[in-house]
């Protein structure tokens, strides 16, 4: 080396140290080297919370019509789209031809009412701006957005129903938030997440929001490695004012200046929402009060999954394909993480390049993008400087929650039932020491439980109806302007009240509003014909009938004092005669001396339910306050209800399944209470998914309908993780979980009329009933001489307690805590009350139900004693020929009954075949050979339709008549031939 070259290498270091000098000084003094340079843009639309960006300046000339709107995730600005001019988005999509637009929602924490923002207003600015931009250019818009943006986008596009969307892209956006947490399974993740929303509460109720400052800290210390290694590379380059400018606008953006403060509100309801109840996944999350479900999503979807990932891993985009099966989804995978899918190199060649071609194929200007099914390509080692700012998922918790996250890392390694174990310590045991505890003068009631959960959770979402929400206490100030109405119209407290009403909210306030002042309710079908309904008011004789809009006529015809409610904003037509209690100013009404809100004891008669009866007039079943109680609490303990749960009734409100049991579980477990007008098996899908139901109650036959639709490719990409009611045969049960499942199926029994709850709450036993509820009465199974029709008694003249496994009458004990306060008497108190049963003095209630009981002490339904049957073969029950014909793949309904002939009975089937078909003969011979010959019906009569009573059982009393069966195919078991043949039309059958 020359002279001069040493003297050259001895003098660098020294000039490097004093350029680094140079450039830190500034950097001090000024706090950057140059200020950053952005794409052009003019501010198009000034919003309420956001402004409206169009990218390209007057100049540009798109080649695509279709519009682009880009939207941030709060805590980012609009900038995370234009960082630097060699990595920037907008850049890259103006230059590939396309109409760029952005929305940009500012610096909450500079603007007037920013920190008072909600998630609905940015999710209804996403929608105004699509319909700026739609107007503006004559053309819907393909939606794009990065991470939280990206779900602003899902969620708009849900809000909207598609409407004006083109198509959906987006970056790095979870549906399935309990998929983040590593290491948690999916079951346990839901309850640690409210465990961690009950430590939150409190801090965020005192927080303004997140600031800017902190946001960027956060992102800081959660990628402490990347954040040292950047310094370290910041400093190795100080001498290169080249590089470091290269570099300032990125240093610039993850140094503060691309993070905005998280308004308080807005981050409440999204950990709410969207952490803790997971409501991108299951659906019926709220919006401006409405219930949304990504199931409504119906354009084209792209989204972008990175690899690399940590904020945002791959499960939890990837939820998007069983949160929305009615769109057309595709995917890109990316070697990339979080930042690295919208801001780099890897952004620049491929990220936006991709999108460019989506949009020309969609618009049908272009091929399908390859990157659409080509492998994820490498990443360059030179990427790593910015793309990759991932989280330090340890630290993360440690840092951000805390405490909760040293239990989410054990509740990690725990098995699910650790979790069944946590939700039955927090859940089920407090409700069911409620019922343990609950004495005749305890004050409970329904319209007790609505104060109390309106005191507790005011703002939180009671039910859902039609698309829109009310919070409890909307719903509790609605029932107490309606106990004012009454007071007005002169009901007073322990009065009866009919109520003859459809399903809807007014029906839910009425009869609140009735517990609330003390009044007792009557709960009348609108399908009952109008001689039983007279029946049923004869025997209280009210003074008032309550309908609503649709039923005032009706109520016309039965009583002479008919007040309306509901329908308000809707068109009324009222006739003349009734009173509008709509109409009634609340705040006009003083409310008299005697008034005392919720007087109702656990004695106390609460509300009157019609049941189907013996024959065909209905019994009136007195439901005490306690009789509720054990229903409401009772399922909400079986259930494990919580506020995390969405409870969707579709059962009629007048059936005890439906007012009991479905709104009063829902209501006691603080759950949402999503209310249908009626079963509908072919919107029930839709309104799961609208409402993000996980608890779904049924009766009778119900889910067999559930069945019918074709199999679909979703069908167990559902929210629903419990059915649960009374009534499900083996066969639907094991049905339901093959095809809808992973779910829960809870089995329950509830004699209206006595006292006695059974619960299969493991669900293990598919078909079982299970056991006694604790707090319920104490039953007993006895003997029964079926073909003497008589109680079996031992040589004292007691009744007689069955063996494991042998049918018989179940019995519910009556005592001073669980005393017969339902059974209205009448001629059948000698049949339904019996003394003297195990000792002399002790009182029993028969059901007059046919169970028996299994080893483990788990019961088992077998009919209704009426209907066993005294076969030539032996005795059989009706339920057990039914559950045999069932094995026949071509019915779709069958129904057994008995007809008394030649001093047998011989079963008589109705069937209803799939499609309405003929019965194949040759197929139904080849099925009734392998049959016992007690279940092998000695008459099959083929109808289209079986009626059904309002509990979803088949009417069986109906068919008894020959109305029904008149002309329809019929066919008769000869004895000799051993096979069936055509009978002819003769009516001979019936009543033989």
């Amino acid at each position: 080396m020359t002279a001069k070259g040493r003297k050259q290498s001895w003098r660098t270091p020294f000039r490097r140290v004093a350029m680094a000098t140079e450039n830190a000084l500034e950097l001090a003094r000024l706090g950057h080297f140059t200020d950053p340079e952005h794409a052009p843009y003019k501010v198009a639309h000034q919003m309420r919370i956001a402004r409206l960006r169009r990218y390209g300046g007057d100049e540009h000339r798109p080649t695509v019509g279709a519009p682009l709107l880009l939207i941030p995730p709060l805590m980012v600005t609009a900038e995370i789209y234009d960082v630097a001019p060699d990595i920037s988005g907008v850049t890259a999509l103006t230059q590939l031809g396309l109409d760029v637009w952005v929305i940009d929602f500012g610096s909450p924490e500079q603007e007037e009412g920013g920190m008072k923002r909600t998630l609905d207003d940015h999710i209804k600015a996403v929608s105004d701006a699509i319909d700026w931009v739609r107007g503006t250019t004559g053309h819907d818009v393909h939606v794009v957005g990065y991470s939280q943006g990206g779900m602003f986008a899902y969620q708009t596009a849900a809000y909207r129903s598609s409407e004006g969307i083109a198509s959906l892209v987006t970056f790095g956006s979870p549906v399935d938030i309990h998929r983040n947490l590593p290491m948690i399974q999916d079951s346990v993740a839901g309850r640690m997440f409210e465990l961690a929303q009950g430590a939150l509460d409190a801090p965020l109720d005192k927080l303004e929001g997140l600031p800017g400052f902190l946001t960027s800290t956060g992102f800081k210390l959660l990628a402490a490695h990347k954040e040292v290694g950047q310094l370290m590379d910041f400093v190795r380059k100080l001498h290169d004012r080249q590089a470091l400018e290269k570099r300032e606008a990125r240093r610039r953006f993850l140094g503060g200046e691309g993070f905005v403060a998280w308004p308080g509100p807005a981050l409440k309801k999204f950990i709410d929402e969207f952490v803790v109840h997971n409501r991108m996944l299951s659906g019926g999350f709220v919006v401006d009060g409405r219930t949304v479900t990504l199931a409504d999503i119906r354009c084209p979807v792209l989204f972008f999954v990175g690899e690399r990932d940590s904020i945002a891993n791959e499960s939890a985009i990837r939820a998007i394909r069983g949160a929305a099966p009615n769109a057309e989804l595709f995917e890109v995978s990316m070697r990339a993480g979080h930042f690295g899918l919208v801001v780099g190199k890897q952004a620049m060649s491929l990220t936006w390049p991709t999108v460019a071609s989506w949009i020309r194929w969609r618009e049908g200007l272009g091929p399908e993008p390859a990157a659409l099914q080509a492998p994820a390509p490498l990443q360059e080692p030179e990427e790593a400087g910015f793309e990759e700012v991932d989280f330090d998922v340890e630290l993360f918790y440690r840092t951000v929650v805390g405490t909760v996250g040293a239990w989410w890392n054990r509740m990690g390694r725990a098995a699910t039932d650790l979790g069944e174990e946590l939700d039955s310590l927090r859940w089920q045991v407090p409700r069911l020491s409620v019922l343990q505890q609950m004495q005749p003068d305890t004050r409970v009631s329904l319209g007790l439980a609505l104060s109390e959960q309106a005191h507790a959770n005011p703002e939180g979402t009671f039910f859902l109806w039609q698309g829109r929400a009310l919070s409890y206490a909307q719903a509790d100030r609605r029932v107490d302007h309606v106990v004012r109405g009454l007071i007005r119209c002169g009901v007073r407290r322990g009065e009866p009240v009919a109520v003859l009403m459809n399903a809807r909210p007014s029906y839910l306030s009425m009869t609140t509003a009735l517990s609330r002042l003390g009044a007792v309710s009557i709960l009348l079908s609108p399908n009952r014909s109008r001689a039983t309904l007279e029946d049923a008011l004869h025997g209280s004789a009210p003074r008032f009938l309550v309908t609503d809009p649709e039923n005032a006529a009706l109520g016309l015809e039965l009583s002479e004092e008919v007040l309306v409610l509901g329908g308000v904003g809707e068109e009324r037509s009222l006739p003349a005669g009734v009173i509008d209690m709509e109409q009634i100013d609340p705040d006009a009404v003083e409310l008299p001396g005697w008034y005392e809100p919720n007087p109702g004891l656990a004695r106390d008669l609460a509300m009157i339910i019609l049941t189907a009866g013996r024959g065909k007039s209905p019994r009136a079943a007195k439901i005490t306050n306690q009789r509720w109680a054990f229903s409401a609490y009772g399922a909400a303990a079986a259930c494990t209800l919580s506020p995390r749960d969405t409870v969707y009734c579709c059962l009629p409100l007048h059936h005890p399944a439906g007012m009991l049991v479905t709104v009063g579980g829902g209501l006691v477990g603080g759950s949402r209470l999503a209310l249908a007008t009626a079963f509908d098996p072919d919107a029930f899908w839709a309104d799961v998914r609208r409402y993000g139901a996980t608890v779904v109650f049924y009766a009778g036959e119900m889910l067999r309908e559930l069945l019918r639709a074709e199999p679909s490719a979703s069908d167990n990409e559902n929210p629903i993780r419990l059915f649960a009611g009374s009534g499900l045969r083996r066969d639907v049960w094991q049905r339901i979980l093959d095809r809808f499942g992973p779910l829960g199926i809870l089995e329950f029994y509830a004699a209206t009329e006595g006292n006695a709850v059974l619960a299969n709450a493991s669900g293990e036993k598919v078909g079982a009933l299970g056991r006694p509820l604790p707090g319920s009465a104490e039953v007993a199974l006895v003997g029964y001489d079926f073909e003497a029709d008589e109680f079996g008694r031992d040589e004292h003249g007691l009744l007689i307690r069955c063996e494991d496994h042998q049918p018989g009458i179940l019995l519910a004990r009556l005592d001073a805590e669980h005393p017969l306060a339902s059974f209205t008497g009448g001629d059948e108190a000698g049949r339904r009350l019996l003394r003297g049963v195990f000792e002399p003095s002790d009182t029993w209630f028969v059901t007059w139900d046919v169970l028996k009981r299994d080893a483990d002490g788990d019961f088992w339904f077998v009919d209704r004693a009426s209907r066993m049957l005294r076969t030539a073969h032996g005795v059989v029950a009706t339920r057990s020929i039914e559950d045999a014909l069932y094995g026949f793949a071509a019915l779709r309904h069958n129904v057994v009954y008995g007809i008394h002939q030649g001093g047998f009975d011989r079963p008589v089937a109705v069937v209803v075949t799939e499609g309405n078909r003929g019965l194949d003969l040759q197929a139904w011979n080849e099925f009734a050979a392998e049959l016992d010959a007690r279940e092998r019906p000695h008459w099959v009569h083929r109808l289209e339709r079986i009626p059904m009573t309002d509990g979803f059982r088949p009417d069986k009393s109906a068919l008894e008549t020959s109305a029904l069966l008149e002309g329809a195919e019929l066919f008769a078991y000869d004895e000799r031939a051993q096979r069936y043949g055509a009978a002819p039309q003769d009516g001979s059958v019936i009543g033989a």
